[in-house]
């Protein structure tokens, strides 16, 4: 086989596709597998070709040189002697064995694993995969459903495996017989080897048990798949009977059964019909004759060392054989004489292998195939009572595969039918010699062969019923169904008990079942008195003897109360005159319980029949003496009614149970089956406890109550979906208790669960027992609905109204799930629950998915997970309501020892580390569900909180990071394996690979966002060291070996394909975003954000993601649609879209983290590479740059725009619907509706109605769910609007924070960063410009401008004539415009117009410093300002005035350059039309409010307040300092107002009107503004205007004694005054006001002019 080693993955490929041929829409796939085929093909010529170890190998490498795929490598010592062993191990050629080694060295970083130990397992792997892709091809060519030109290339290529160039001979066949024997003698050697290592001590070493269990399993799962080969290749042809020769000597030698025994009976099956019967004509008539003759000879019978073994072959033989003897076959006209004589010798050597065990052995073999964990007890039984010269089979390392199963079934059915057809004879010999030996002796045992042959039929065709409905009921007049009607007539007790158990066999599904009843239909006459069957089997008969029976029971005197139930063999008076009565009654039961199960009829039937009662039959069966096995097939009888459950079945079955738990149907009783009158309360309590007790004990009775009051507990089938109803009927038990069904809540979970199934011997029992009441447990939880309490509260249908139970309060009160979750904060029952999750790992990695073991751990973790999800609502409503109920007091659970249930687990942390390790067991659906549990638990404040101390180590810590410590480095590989596993692309997101991955990115990301600041699980298993509050690595660990499952996820996220053959792929896109979730958490971090850093700068991570990011254009499809596509916003393409850009949102968040980092850490070079790669091309390792999308290129998200929806549909049915309790938000302006709970009200609704008597027109009934059906439709569609549009705003954030960082951080020369610049902005006007309408985004986008053009240098250079200078004074003249129109057209959106006034501003500004270059000035006039209309000036003057502050501030700012414009060209416009609005006159008057607006603003506001005031006072200034403005300012009171402000007459020594720090210093900076306004004003004036400066001198001598108070403080003549800057500006201004006016003359001259009295008039 190793003749050369090709890749294993691609035989895991090959075998991945050959699975998915069932499939018929996968593109692509057969054009696949033939070119894989083609590659593979010497692969499988050598498949069985193994050389063995030689000497001339071994010499050959111990020259030190290996050659691999043409590549010489040299290999030291320790290489060669590991090597050896190997070859040792396998016993395979030595080079081989080196090549293997060599292979496996890369791998043991990522699996922990010795190199040898992985050589080994790939080996096995490599083989037993090739195997099963042979097995798939062949049963693909036996497949007659397949395309027949499938089928015609596979035969080609088996005919190329099989028969190579030159040969003529089939000698595959004997290579596959012979490497069976090869592999029985491998498995003898490796018990051989452990025997050994027993004696020496080294059994207990792990890695030597783990290779030697594997190679066992492997090795026997590889004898089974040659086995099924064999099979296969015999039935096309492909053998000899020198083949089956070599089968039968094999056969000859087996002294022990076990499986691989079992392996060659398919084959020889196969063979036996291919050469022994006349079917196939692969032989003539003499030929077989004469084989006939050579195997059952004699002195052949001697020579075989099983005789049961022997015995089977001869019947299978002589079934086939006597084919050739039927009508029509007679080709050789054989003389009667002969043919008779023949005949006779046939049915001598048929019974004499019967005598041997023949049919013993058949039974075994058709029922060891079925693992051993789902055997029905009672058909168990059975057997074993037939089993009389086989063994138990030896036990199977591995269950039997499904395609074994199949094959082996298949063969014996063969037999089945060629048996019946061929030997009728014989089988009515069997019968009349039965019928004979017991009439002589009716105490002995007889022979029993016809009553196993209808057990082997029963196991032959159980699980298959299409093959049943084929063989049976669909050819009524067939041999088959002659043999079920003649089995079924006169039958005495043992065969009909076998006869029952074949027809249940062949009745399980509805069409069968249905057929099965109508043969019990046929009805003959019963006899009088004593139970003799002289008829068919028929309903009549087995309601007869079910009553006989009972009656016979019931009719002994009653047993007292506490030996009525008491469990256990019955009494030998109660047994029938026939000893195997009760078994036969079983069977009865079964059979019933199948019919019912499977077929509406049956149970309409039984429900309806006018004079049997079956259902009162089976409760005083139960009430009667009968043993345990009887009991449960009775309560398995009456689960039966109620599947496909409905509510009247299901309230009679509950009614009459709990009439039964009560007493009722005690032998003796005189109890009406109707309700309890109040005095026998006490008398039913004391039953109930009496018959429950009496089910508590053993395993079959309590399993099947168990699963009875799960079936009743379900909800009913044709229930709407809102799980509103109560299983049980509310009154239930209210006459002698508290109503509800508490006390079997109590039976199951307390006594069962808690207590009885742990302390079962047999672990598959145990296990078992535990299942079925886990189903109870979950069943009672899942059927519980949380969301009607939250309709009552927050929504306005009349919950009570609607639901089925007559108020919301009773669905509270008496729905089950209270009472059990008031159960699972019960220490033993949690004990309990975590013993059944708490399993060995080898049992679970061994067994089959569907065995006990795995059922049972699935369903409890899947328990704990739902105890998680509904605990919130059980703590915070229902625990609170009952108790506030003193009417509904039931019995407290004993020892509540938990107030929630992470108490529990944390007194069973173990829980942890098996989770972590059950996702290596190979089973996908427990490693998703651990998974999805090990999320929950990570993200628990109770586990993973660390106590704010410190202080104390041990008890504080991290109690899940604790539980992990020994367990993390094994259970993290185990995640990195299943992420690197690959995905089946020929079932894509519904592959368990791909399910599993999503799963360990959710548990991580919940993990991360649980504890963003401190250490976790998630980081342990990543591969970083965790102490309790830092993060780091270790120096040695998998992390720093770059082998972490931090670094797989890293490749995932850079690597993995985001598209596949229909375009982007959501399943895809999704997965690389979860990836990016993970590494954001990290990177975003402060624990681990240099670590992650530092990391993915060493990995490139920024060059990798940038270049290969995928740019949207219009050509490219997403899930098959391009974005044109009219229905593209309706499809699931749009959330594959909206995924996208939360992925590339995460990516450009990273490249700015990265970037800015690197900015940081001052790295010149690196930061010069990145600008590259971000302008469009990436310099690669050989010095080649690399052209790429640039970060212009990746705007490329902002089309098509989908717009969301308006408002609802307005629906008559549902217009007044309050929707509140189904909104599920996607942050706070994107508000979505949970659309699983907006399903749910309507149904609330639509039953409101109903029960309203709104709907009983059935037109009216359409409308409501035609209506409900649009509302669910447009709030799909709205949802997935929403959310296109926030992950859209998202992305935009991401980019533009990109840019932001780019233009802060950039080192280019001028001209390029000017370049960039102008690039940015021609990339985001058209959208900015077309865009108002959404503010979110025009936000974005006005910041990044406003970026730009503050971060443009303003100066001659950078505007010099030439096409950058044109391009530049375009550019921003177009924003300018983009700036004014956005202005006068965004209304109240002030954030936004803000922004715009401040782009404007500096626009303004920045083309005032380059006035001076030719052609700037003329483009950039006040013209500019007049052609955004008369309008503009206006709604600047409201902001200006009326705005949120910032925004006023602005406003002012831009009115201020408006200002400053038009002086530079001597235009009075702007100045026109604030004179106009009376805006100056407005700023003017504002002086007058400063000391009250100042004194009615709190402290916090002050500063924005004093900033709003200096805008003003600063536009004030701008306008006075032309003689126009001047004027105007001065003729709207400045002076009045600065006098009734009251500013200058404050002694800031006393205090001022600002509170805050530094109000004396803000006080005279607010002083210094005014002042320069006033100053400015009378400058503009001039010296000629005597009015204003009257009115400064004025000024002046009103504030005499403030002005002399700033000239001392500024001559710093005030002792205890600092001389500020402010003090300072207001003496110089104090100093020029005075000059200005001439204050200090005309103070004078008022002095010299004043009047003397010289003399009294």
């Amino acid at each position: 086989m190793m003749a050369e080693l090709t890749s294993l993955e691609s035989f895991q490929t090959l075998y991945t596709d050959l699975s998915a041929l069932s499939d018929p829409e996968a593109p692509g796939l057969f054009e696949r597998i033939a070119a894989q085929l083609e590659n593979l093909l010497g692969d499988f010529k050598i498949l069985l070709n193994k050389t063995a170890r030689n000497e001339q190998s071994r010499q050959s490498l111990a020259t030190g040189k290996l050659e691999v795929d043409g590549v010489e490598y040299s290999v030291n010592e320790e290489f060669q002697q590991e090597a050896l062993r190997l070859a040792d191990d396998l016993n395979l050629d030595e080079r081989q064995a080196a090549q293997l080694f060599l292979q496996s060295q890369n791998e043991t970083d990522t699996t922990g694993r010795p190199a040898r130990t992985i050589s080994i397992i790939q080996f096995h792997q490599r083989r037993k995969c090739l195997l099963d892709c042979l097995r798939v091809i062949l049963q693909q060519i036996a497949d007659e459903g397949q395309n027949e030109e499938l089928r015609e290339f596979f035969r080609a290529f088996i005919t190329q495996v099989t028969l190579p160039k030159g040969t003529t001979e089939a000698r595959f066949v004997q290579k596959c017989l012979s490497t069976m024997a090869d592999v029985k003698s491998w498995l003898q050697g490796l018990a051989d080897k452990f025997n050994s290592a027993s004696v020496l001590g080294q059994e207990q070493v792990p890695e030597f048990i783990e290779i030697i269990d594997f190679q066992r399993a492997s090795l026997v799962m590889q004898h089974e798949t040659l086995g099924v080969i064999v099979h296969y290749l015999v039935k096309q042809g492909y053998s000899s009977l020198s083949d089956l020769e070599h089968v039968l000597n094999t056969l000859k030698v087996v002294d022990k059964y076990d499986s691989l025994l079992l392996h060659y009976f398919p084959a020889l099956g196969a063979y036996i019909a291919r050469f022994g019967g006349s079917e196939q004509r692969a032989v003539s008539i003499e030929e077989a004759r004469n084989l006939n003759n050579k195997f059952l000879n004699q002195a052949d019978q001697n020579q075989w060392t099983l005789p049961y073994v022997h015995a089977a072959f001869r019947v299978w033989w002589l079934a086939e054989y006597s084919g050739w003897y039927n009508e029509g076959n007679n080709e050789e006209n054989i003389p009667e004489t002969q043919l008779e004589d023949e005949s006779k010798q046939r049915s001598r050597q048929f019974s004499e292998a019967l005598k041997d065990g023949a049919f013993d052995f058949l039974l075994c073999l058709s029922a060891d195939s079925k693992p051993v964990e789902w055997h029905d007890p009672a058909r168990q039984g059975l057997r074993q009572w037939l089993q009389r010269k086989t063994p138990m089979i030896l036990p199977s390392p591995v269950p039997y595969s499904e395609s074994f199963q199949i094959v082996l079934k298949e063969q014996l059915e063969t037999f089945i039918e060629a048996f019946i057809t061929n030997l009728p004879d014989v089988l009515r010999k069997l019968r009349t010699d039965e019928d004979e030996q017991r009439q002589l002796n009716k105490e002995h045992d007889h022979d029993l062969d016809l009553e196993r042959f209808l057990v082997v039929m029963a196991f032959v065709f159980e699980g298959r019923p299409k093959a049943a409905f084929e063989e049976f009921w669909d050819m009524r007049d067939g041999a088959l169904m002659g043999f079920v009607h003649w089995a079924s007539k006169r039958a005495s007790t043992p065969l009909l008990t076998a006869f029952c158990e074949m027809l249940q066999s062949i009745s399980e599904d509805e069409e069968c079942a249905t057929s099965a009843h109508e043969f019990l239909l046929d009805d003959g006459a019963q006899s009088s008195g004593k139970m003799r069957r002289t008829h068919s089997l028929s309903w009549n008969q087995i309601f007869k003897e079910l009553t006989f029976f009972c009656s016979k029971i019931r009719d002994r005197p009653s047993l007292p109360q506490t030996q009525t139930y008491r469990p256990g063999k019955p009494q030998n008076d109660l047994a029938e005159i026939e000893p195997e009565a009760s078994m036969m009654l079983e069977s009865y039961l079964r059979l019933i319980a199948r019919l019912c199960t499977e077929s509406e009829v049956v149970r309409q039937f039984l429900a309806q029949h006018p004079s049997f009662r079956l259902s009162d039959i089976l409760f005083q069966l139960a009430s009667s003496g009968i043993g345990p096995r009887l009991r449960a097939c009775a309560f398995s009888t009456l689960q039966s009614f109620v599947s496909h459950k409905t509510k009247e079945p299901g309230e009679f079955l509950w009614t009459a149970l709990d009439l039964w738990i009560s007493g009722g149907y005690a032998p003796g009783s005189t109890t009406s089956k109707a309700a309890l009158s109040t005095t026998s309360i006490s008398g039913a309590s004391s039953a109930m406890n009496s018959i429950l007790r009496g089910l508590t004990s053993g395993f079959e009775e309590p399993n099947a109550f168990v699963t009875l009051l799960t079936a009743l507990v379900s909800p009913y089938e044709n229930e709407s979906g809102l799980h509103d109803g109560l299983p049980f009927p509310e009154s239930l038990g209210a006459s002698s208790r508290m109503a509800g069904i508490d006390p079997y809540i109590d039976y199951v979970i307390g006594e069962i669960f808690g207590s009885r199934a742990s302390e079962l011997g047999d672990v598959i029992q145990q296990r078992l027992l535990r299942l079925t009441c886990l189903d109870f447990i979950s069943t009672c939880l899942e059927s519980f609905n949380e969301d009607l309490v939250i309709f009552a509260s927050q929504s306005n249908v009349s919950v009570d109204l609607a639901i089925n139970t007559s108020t919301l309060e009773n669905y509270v009160l008496l729905h089950p799930f209270s009472r059990v979750m008031e159960w699972m904060f019960n220490d033993k029952i949690a004990t309990a629950l975590f013993a059944t999750i708490h399993q060995d790992i080898v049992d679970i990695s061994s067994a089959a998915p569907d065995s006990p073991l795995i059922m049972s751990l699935l369903k409890g973790i899947n328990v704990v997970t739902l105890i998680l999800d509904l605990q919130p609502t059980y703590l915070d409503i229902i625990e609170p309501l009952i108790k506030s109920h003193s009417s509904h007091r039931r019995n407290p659970v004993p020892n509540g020892a938990f107030t929630s249930f992470e108490d529990g687990i944390i007194t069973h942390l173990s829980i942890l580390p098996d989770l972590g390790r059950y996702c290596g067991t190979g089973h996908p659906e427990l490693v998703i569900a651990s998974l999805k549990l090990l999320e929950k638990l990570s993200a628990s404040p109770r586990l993973t909180s660390i106590p704010g101390n410190g202080t104390s180590r041990g008890v504080d810590r991290n109690k899940a990071l604790a539980a992990l410590d020994d367990d993390a480095e094994a259970i993290s590989r185990i995640l990195l394996r299943e992420m690197e596993a690959d995905i089946d692309i020929n079932r894509g997101p519904d592959c368990s690979e791909y399910i599993i991955k999503i799963r360990i990115l959710d548990f991580m990301s919940s993990c991360l966002r649980a504890s963003p600041d401190q250490p976790t699980i998630a980081h342990l298993l990543l591969g970083f060291k965790c102490g309790d509050y830092i993060v780091n690595i270790d120096g040695e660990g998998s992390f720093s070996r770059g082998v972490s499952l931090f670094h797989t996820i890293l490749d995932l996220v850079i690597n993995a394909p985001l598209a596949d053959d229909l375009g982007m792929a959501p399943w895809l896109v999704a997965l690389s975003q979860k990836g990016l979730q993970v590494l954001k958490a990290l990177w975003s971090s402060p624990i681990t954000s240099v670590i992650v850093a530092t990391e993915m700068r060493s990995n490139e991570a920024f060059f990798m993601m940038f270049v290969k990011e995928n740019v949207i254009h219009p050509g490219v499809q997403w899930n098959g649609l391009e974005i044109a596509n009219p229905t593209f916003p309706t499809s699931p393409a749009l959330a594959c879209l909206s995924d996208f850009m939360y992925r590339r949102t995460m990516i450009l968040q990273y490249l700015s983290f990265e970037l800015r980092q690197v900015a940081r850490s001052h790295s010149p070079s690196l930061k010069q590479r990145i600008f590259e790669t971000l302008m469009g091309s990436t310099r690669v390792e050989d010095g080649q740059m690399h052209p790429h999308a640039s970060v212009f290129d990746l705007f490329d998200f902002m089309e098509p725009q989908y717009d969301t929806l308006s408002q609802p549909p307005q629906l008559s049915w549902f217009s007044d619907v309050d929707l509140h309790a189904c909104i599920a938000s996607l942050d706070d302006t994107n508000l979505t509706i949970n659309l699983e709970k907006l399903e749910e009200l309507l149904i609330l609704r639509r039953a409101e109605l109903t029960h309203a008597g709104r709907l009983t027109n059935p037109q009216d009934m359409d409308i409501v769910n035609m209506q409900a059906q649009e509302l669910l439709e447009f709030y799909n569609l709205d949802n997935r609007l929403k959310n296109l549009s926030l992950a859209r705003l998202k992305l935009l954030k991401s980019w533009v924070q990109l840019m932001l960082i780019m233009l802060q951080t950039i080192d280019f020369d001028e001209t390029s960063k000017t370049s960039i610049m102008l690039r940015t902005l021609q990339t985001i006007m058209p959208r900015l410009e077309s865009d108002f309408d959404n503010i979110l985004e025009a936000t974005e986008l006005a910041k990044l401008a406003r970026s730009v053009i503050f971060s443009l240098d303003f100066d001659s250079q950078s505007f010099r004539q030439g096409d950058l200078g044109d391009l530049i004074s375009d550019r921003l003249f177009h924003l300018f415009q983009i700036s004014l129109k956005a202005i006068n057209s965004l209304g109240s959106q002030t954030s936004l117009k803000e922004i715009f006034y401040t782009i404007s501003y500096r626009y303004l500004t920045g083309m005032a410093d380059v006035s001076s270059i030719s052609g700037i000035t003329r483009r950039h006039s006040i013209q500019t300002i007049k052609s955004a209309g008369e309008r503009f000036i206006d709604v600047v003057c409201d902001d200006a005035y009326a705005s949120e502050p910032t925004c006023r501030i602005s406003a002012l700012l831009i009115l201020g350059a408006l200002i400053t414009l038009a002086k530079k060209e001597n235009s009075k416009y702007i100045i026109d039309s604030l004179t106009r609005l009376n805006f100056i006159t407005i700023l003017v008057g504002s002086i007058e409010n400063i000391t009250n607006d100042l004194q009615e603003t709190s402290i916090e506001h002050v500063d924005m307040q004093l900033s709003y005031c200096n805008a003003r006072l600063s536009l004030l200034l701008q306008i006075a300092q032309t003689r126009y403005g001047a004027a105007a300012v001065l003729n709207a009171g400045l002076f009045h107002a600065i006098k009734e402000s009251g500013l200058f007459s404050i002694d800031p020594e006393l205090g001022v009107d600002i509170e805050g720090p530094s109000a004396i210093s803000k006080h005279y900076s607010l002083l210094a503004a005014i002042l320069r306004v006033l100053c400015t004003a009378l400058l503009s004036r001039g010296a000629q205007n005597q009015q204003s400066l009257e009115q400064g001198r004025r000024f002046l001598a009103e504030n005499r004694l403030p002005v002399l108070a700033i000239f001392k403080k500024s001559a710093g003549l005030v002792p205890g005054v600092e001389v500020t800057e402010q003090i300072e500006e207001l003496a110089d201004s104090f100093v020029l006001l005075v000059t200005f006016t001439g204050f200090l003359e005309f103070e004078s001259e008022k002095v010299v002019k004043k009047p003397t009295l010289t003399a009294f008039t």
